[in-house]
């Protein structure tokens, strides 16, 4: 046995805290190591290759160096470039482990030289194992219809994967085919509900599940065994007289679906624009996309990797007084584009719900629900741009001589072309005003918008129609998903990345991927962008084979498994520990079902109301001790009585115990 200990200062940031020649001495004095060498950056390249040259006539391999996620690739590449198995080397984290969390130089090279003497130990002993490589399952599944999800199933589709995309909704397109114009171009939408959402339909490879929800999730060594629910669905789609086009439906309280028709701007029609939600209603035009011929039931599909789209809703801000939602013509940016959609439930035409009449003083308030720390911190990005597009369309295309004024906190106008389109918005008209607002009261067959202004002043505004810029939500049922995938959220409930800098579509769970508005607040350049990296990324992981280490275990029939004690002839049981030979024991089963995703979480919240409860015990205890040795101090110093003193200074000797104790400071 040759074993090759390699030192590795980190650019030579190490040498203050750890005595490497006294490391290097002692470890060339240990058992079976034969040579010492030091490197100075062995993450380089250039290092690397040095390393293989050091590794000639070595079988075995010691490494002291940096963390396993920045050198432990390098170091396995180098050693089956030498010809070594990656099983016989073990690696040393001298930076984290012990030069970051060690002042002392001596105390920091003597634990720098125990851990060497353990990797040395452990690698004299190693032994090559078997690898087993085998392909994982060759089917992506895509959750979340919308177009982040159809951009990942295109994607992967195009690759050769035969991919499942399962949309809870009754058809496919999400929440871009019901805004009838995209900025900053103002392209019309109609071109992915038109030739491009009958290329997705009829492309190979994809299979849509609609009206589905999964249900459970099985990992397994090729991918993942999800179970899904398949619910029927009956709509009456076609044309009715007086009542136009079936555009969209909208879920109802039953469960069922309401079909909303293309009819002019109705009383009827603007109700349903008003009831409807963004996240809730799906489009449905032209009606022949929403075919089916899938039965209902539950299934269950194998796969490789999955990629989560599941989306947005938006911000609900009923019964939150200042914002005026419920009021009669207060409206969200979201229904505001049902109206502007020449395919939409009023053909186009934007007016009033109460009374149908076109609006001519209009208000748009921003950040609804947004950067409030009541209600979500964060931007949401896509308001402003959204609002300065609505406005800019009503000037230009439905009513120039409409008054419109948008009340701001910021305008963010951050994107490529937004700040043309923000410039063209003050040319047409549009008044942007600086403010907070206050509250929503009517006026007449008007409202009235109280609002406070940069100067801290009061001021009001006047409008026939109100339009909230709401904030996105995560979508109902990201919870759930998450548990079931393994996959963190942040604190505003999106699906969580790796990193935000350089991996934000990987999650911490190997072979799942998010994309679209499931991760944040985005536009729609942003999820497609971030959905064709979704797609790469799946594509790569499913054309990577999968490893395992296969390490044989060896069966002494002779003995007893569990105490070791010889077996007696003409017994199934065990004479020593009374225990039953060949008798398999009970298996677990992998979160698998929606329940247990669903207790999962029901049992998070009782720990989170126990840990509460008993923080709150805990202070009422502390409060007590502190007030009875005050009383005594108080006392003491009121009768001067020496031993009063003493029994306070007990009792607050008392409190500092039990505070250290229950960690409440």
């Amino acid at each position: 046995m040759n074993t090759k200990v390699v030192l590795c200062t980190c650019g030579d940031t190490l040498n203050e805290k750890i005595d490497y020649n006294a490391l290097a001495q002692y470890a060339g004095n240990l058992e079976g190591v034969k040579e010492v060498g030091s490197m100075v950056a062995l993450c380089t390249a250039d290092d690397k290759s040095e390393l293989i040259k050091m590794l000639k006539g070595h079988d075995r391999l010691v490494v002291s160096a940096c963390t396993r996620s920045v050198c432990g690739k390098p170091i396995e590449n180098a050693m089956k470039e030498a010809g070594l198995s990656v099983d016989n080397y073990a690696l040393v984290n001298g930076k984290e482990q012990v030069a970051e969390v060690h002042n002392d130089r001596a105390e920091a090279t003597t634990k720098a030289k125990m851990l060497l003497k353990a990797a040395v130990a452990k690698v004299k002993n190693s032994e090559p194992l078997e690898t087993m490589s085998y392909e994982r399952a060759q089917e992506a599944l895509i959750i979340g219809g919308g177009i982040a999800g159809l951009t990942a199933a295109s994607e992967l589709a195009d690759q050769g994967f035969k991919v499942h995309v399962i949309e809870r909704s009754p058809a496919i397109g999400g929440a871009m085919p019901l805004i009838s114009k995209t900025y900053p171009e103002e392209d019309c939408t109609m071109c992915l509900r038109g030739p491009r959402m009958i290329e997705l339909l009829t492309k190979p490879g994809i299979t849509y599940h609609v009206n589905s929800a999964v249900k459970g999730v099985e990992r397994t060594p090729l991918g993942f065994k999800v179970t899904y629910e398949k619910k029927s669905v009956e709509l009456d789609l076609y044309p009715k007289e007086k009542m136009g086009q079936p555009v969209e439906v909208i879920p109802s309280p039953s469960g069922e679906y309401d079909v909303v028709y293309s009819d002019g701007p109705t009383k009827a029609a603007l109700k349903k624009v008003v009831n409807s939600k963004c996240g809730s209603c799906t489009s449905v035009y032209p009606a022949g996309l929403l075919s089916s011929i899938e039965k209902a039931g539950e299934k269950i599909i194998e796969v490789g990797s999955v990629v989560l789209a599941t989306g947005f809703q938006d911000f609900d801000p009923s019964g939150i007084p200042k914002w005026g939602y419920g009021l009669d013509n207060v409206i969200t940016q979201y229904q505001l584009a049902r109206l502007l959609d020449p395919f939409g439930p009023t053909a186009g035409v934007v007016a009033r719900p109460s009374d149908t009449k076109p609006p001519k003083k209009i208000v748009m308030v921003q950040c609804v629900g947004s950067r409030d720390l009541e209600y979500m911190p964060d931007c949401s990005k896509y308001c402003c741009m959204a609002a300065i597009k609505h406005a800019s369309v009503i000037k230009e295309l439905r009513d120039s001589r409409a008054e419109i004024t948008i009340l701001y906190r910021d305008i963010r106008a951050s994107g490529y072309g937004f700040e043309s389109l923000y410039n063209n918005a003050k040319n047409l008209g549009v008044k942007f005003v600086h403010g907070d607002i206050e509250n929503v009261t009517p006026q007449g067959e008007g409202l009235g918008i109280k609002y406070t202004d940069g100067m801290g002043r009061t001021q009001q505004l006047d409008a026939d129609l109100l339009v909230l810029s709401t904030g996105m939500q995560p979508s109902e049922g990201t919870d759930e998903l998450a548990v079931l995938f393994n996959v963190e959220l942040t604190e505003s409930g999106f699906y969580k990345e790796i990193d935000e800098k350089v991996a934000n579509i990987v999650t911490r769970a190997p072979g799942v991927f998010i994309a679209g508005t499931a991760t944040g607040p985005k536009n729609i350049p942003d999820s497609i962008a971030q959905a064709g990296a979704a797609a790469y990324m799946s594509t790569n992981y499913l054309r990577t084979y999968v490893e395992k280490k296969v390490n044989h275990p060896e069966v002494n029939e002779d003995k007893c498994g569990k105490c070791g004690a010889k077996v007696s002839p003409g017994y199934d049981f065990c004479l020593s520990c009374g225990t039953k030979f060949n008798e398999v024991p009970p298996t677990t089963k992998s979160r698998s079902s929606k329940s247990t995703a669903e207790t999962e979480l029901k049992t998070r919240e009782e720990k989170k109301q126990k840990q509460q409860e008993t923080t709150r015990l805990q202070l009422k205890v502390a409060i007590i001790l502190g007030v009875i040795a005050g009383i005594f101090f108080l006392l003491g110093y009121i009768m001067n009585f020496f031993p009063l003193y003493i029994v306070g200074f007990v009792f607050l000797v008392g409190l500092l115990i039990f505070l250290y104790i229950t960690e409440i400071m």
